[in-house]
């Protein structure tokens, strides 16, 4: 983000509220959308689940970056065991397809690491999570992305393909792929490194209320205002949703949100804040498009600029509590 089902492949991420923004009176997103949530802390869950009101249908976390070792469970710090969670929800694993200190894309695409690849999958395997549903090279049409596609979107091409055959040749697995841009065009033409639908399960923008719009506008209009421009860009825009949602029915795939949420109006002066509406309009869009939407995971890191909860969970003195969006979000999705 810039400041502005099983697996077809087996085998082979405040300000006041405004009076006008009313939370929710019933949900409007039907059961068939799973609910997910990433908090970046294990030992949070329960607690947020208690307070949400029933248990989630997803857990999300990110592999580590510093080296190929960090691509083990046994390695990865979890603040409690993951196969527990993993028992009572589908895992959703955020990984690099390197780490960004020991190798490069190229050294992906022609194959240097198809070894660390398959114990990558095989330690999913081992520790109950061979149906995991995996996010590689996401947000790869923005510059900041390591393994990202700008300016090489064939290199981008190759090295999901050997990063995917790789690690569905490990026995037993039975992984899903999300092939993951960020919402808009960002530096590129996303469409461009499309792998193609044999090695696609589902697509899953990153989508973020933030945008330029709050650093250049809002100063002298109403946050209401530059809230509503922002979502109406979110949707509208080029590779925006209603983009994404036609190019998923086109190429017959579900059409997922593995990182989403608000954004503090002090990060880099670029979020919306305690916007409820956001997640009102979103949870509506996701309704009008429940054909196509399978389940939307929301990023509610405990101590960053887009937490949503309780706040006894909430562990950031950077950035506010945000309780008008996350009142809105257990209406919505409970």
């Amino acid at each position: 983000m810039t400041v502005l089902g099983s697996g077809l492949l087996s085998g082979c991420r405040s300000l006041a509220s405004d009076p006008s923004e009313t939370p929710a009176e019933e949900k409007s997103v039907g059961d068939n959308i799973g609910v997910g949530i990433y908090l970046g802390d294990e030992s949070a869950l329960k607690p947020w689940e208690e307070w949400f009101g029933r248990t989630v249908d997803h857990y999300s976390f990110s592999v580590p970056r510093d080296g190929w070792d960090d691509y083990r469970i046994k390695n990865m710090p979890f603040e409690i065991p993951i196969e527990p969670i993993a028992d009572q929800r589908d895992i959703i694993v955020t990984a690099k397809m390197f780490p960004p200190s020991d190798s490069t894309l190229s050294a992906v695409a022609g194959g240097e690491h198809t070894e660390q690849h398959r114990n990558f999958g095989s330690s999913l395997t081992h520790n109950g999570m061979a149906d995991a549903t995996i996010r590689i090279g996401h947000e790869f049409n923005g510059h900041w992305s390591s393994d990202g596609a700008v300016g090489r979107p064939d290199m981008f091409i190759e090295a999901w393909k050997q990063t995917v055959s790789a690690m569905n040749s490990v026995g037993g697995s039975n992984f899903s792929y999300i092939w993951a841009p960020s919402n808009g065009r960002e530096d590129m033409d996303p469409t461009t490194a499309y792998p193609g639908d044999e090695w696609v399960d589902m697509i899953g923008p990153t989508v973020y209320d933030a945008g330029e719009i709050y650093q250049s506008q809002c100063g002298n209009r109403s946050i209401k205002y530059c809230r509503e421009q922002n979502w109406k860009k979110t949707v509208n825009e080029e590779f925006g949703l209603d983009f994404w949602a036609e190019f998923s029915r086109r190429h017959e795939k579900t059409l997922v949100f593995p990182e989403y949420g608000i954004t503090a109006r002090n990060w880099n002066g670029a979020g919306g804040g305690d916007n409820r509406k956001f997640i009102a309009n979103i949870a509506e869009w996701m309704s009008a498009n429940s054909d196509i939407v399978g389940w939307h995971n929301l990023w509610s890191y405990t101590a960053g600029p887009h937490y949503i909860g309780p706040d006894s969970l909430h562990v950031s003195d950077q950035y506010s509590s945000n309780p008008d969006a996350s009142e809105e979000f257990r209406s919505q999705f409970r």
